[in-house]
Formats: C-alpha cells, sequence, structure tokens
C-alpha cells in the first residue's frame, strides 16, 4: 500500500488538505495527517482539524509522498520550520514524490528544487517562484514534484497524486464514484424558464 503524509500547521487552507486526505484515503492510500506543532490544528477558516500524529514523531519515517497543503499564514509556518525543511530535502534526497499546492510550491522554488522545472501555484505568489518555468495549469507534474494552483484545484490534484501513486485506472474509478467534472457546466435557471 502507498503512504502519503500531509502536513498541517497553523492556518492551513483546509480545502487543500481534506480534498486531497479524502481522495487518498478512498484510493486505499495510507495518509498520515501530522499537525506541526499539535495534535488539533486550526485551519486559515478557523476550522479545526485533528491531526493523526505531530511531526517530530515520525522524523525519520519514509513516504511514497509528502504533501504541503498551502494557506496563509500555513505556508509561512512550514517554510519557517527546519524539520518540515529537513523533511523535504531529505524525501528529494530520496527521488521520491513531493507535492504541493496554492502558496506551499513556493517552499519548492526557493530551496532550488524545482529549478528550471516546469510548476504552478497560487497567481498572487507567481512573483517568488523565481527558478522554475512557470505554467498556469490546473496540476503540473514535473519529475517527482506535484504542484497545484489553489482551493479551487484541490480534487485535481488529490486525484493526480492518487494516479501517480497506483495508476489511471483506479483514479479514473474513483473519480466516477465521486462524480467529479474537471471543468463543470454551470446554468442558472429560473421559473421564468418554465
Amino acid at each position: 500500500m502507498s503512504t502519503a503524509l500531509i502536513i498541517l500547521a497553523e492556518g492551513f487552507e483546509e480545502i487543500e488538505a481534506i480534498s486531497v486526505i479524502d481522495i487518498l484515503r478512498r484510493g486505499k492510500v495510507e495518509v498520515v495527517v501530522a499537525g506541526l506543532e499539535d495534535i488539533m490544528v486550526e485551519g486559515a477558516h478557523k476550522i479545526l482539524v485533528q491531526a493523526d500524529v505531530i511531526l517530530e514523531e515520525i522524523r525519520d519515517k519514509e513516504f511514497d509522498v509528502l504533501i504541503l497543503p498551502g494557506g496563509e499564514p500555513g505556508t509561512t509556518h512550514l517554510q519557517q520550520d527546519p524539520l518540515v525543511i529537513e523533511m523535504i530535502e531529505a524525501q528529494a534526497q530520496r527521488d521520491a514524490w513531493i507535492a504541493a499546492i496554492c502558496a506551499a510550491p513556493r517552499i519548492l522554488d526557493q530551496l532550488g528544487l524545482l529549478k528550471k522545472r516546469f510548476a504552478t501555484s497560487f497567481p498572487g505568489t507567481k512573483p517568488m517562484m523565481q527558478t522554475c518555468k512557470y505554467l498556469e495549469d490546473l496540476v503540473v507534474v514535473d519529475g517527482m514534484f506535484i504542484t497545484s494552483r489553489g482551493a479551487g484545484t484541490a480534487m485535481a490534484f488529490g486525484y493526480m497524486i492518487l494516479e501517480l501513486l497506483t495508476s489511471s485506472t483506479a483514479s479514473n474509478e474513483l473519480k466516477e464514484k465521486m462524480v467529479y467534472q474537471a471543468e463543470v457546466p454551470v446554468q442558472a435557471h429560473s421559473q421564468l424558464d418554465l
């Protein structure tokens, strides 16, 4: 069974974390949710989430993918934490998957891990993405790095991680079960149309 670690810091973007956790667990990936400093972590929109462990407790454990949700000040807390940086660098040295969404790709870029690689991020973070080849795709995969744009692309991000850890068949089957559509047509209706 594939394994995933997602790190939650105070002020994380809830949709980006919970959507990915949900998709991966439905896809039979063993997901460990680690609170950066505490088991109970409050998101950017004041939603309290209970992590499985505190990050320090699993610092030496290896995972198939390390996932960094965005949000502020969550991303800043991740970027300023020496253990998070150490774990990101260890994951990169092992040539294992690293996934970051929203503001979090800037951490990878500023560590030099995205140098000359294709990547994306939250639009407001684009000026901080100095070393990568910036794209505006919903999800970008280059080498062992998976980046995505924000809360609105969280499900696409989650399905891509699932596909890379398992198979496109598993990801597509789950999309069908969850009635997922990448581009959902929206049509407004009125009683006057009847």
